[in-house]
């Protein structure tokens, strides 16, 4: 993917960036914006130590890491 993808998630909107990882495979991180103030960090997405085979698993586990924290009201 060419830079991040913005969604909307529980009324925060969550930006994912998916790079491909040497020498195989996908790394994600994301970060979360509740409003246009927020100065957000990345947060990494990890699969204990390994990467993701495809830009769309690293996609929906990035997803899923910022739906929980958007539920628990972190940033």
């Amino acid at each position: 993917m060419d830079g991040f993808v913005r969604h909307q998630i529980e009324g925060a909107s969550v930006d994912i960036d998916v790079v491909p990882a040497n020498p195989r495979g996908f790394c994600a991180r994301f970060r979360i914006f509740r409003d246009a103030a927020d100065r957000p960090e990345w947060h990494q997405v990890h699969v204990s130590g390994s990467v993701f085979e495809t830009a769309d698993e690293a996609e929906e586990a990035a997803r899923s890491m910022a739906l929980e924290k958007v539920l628990a009201r972190g940033s």
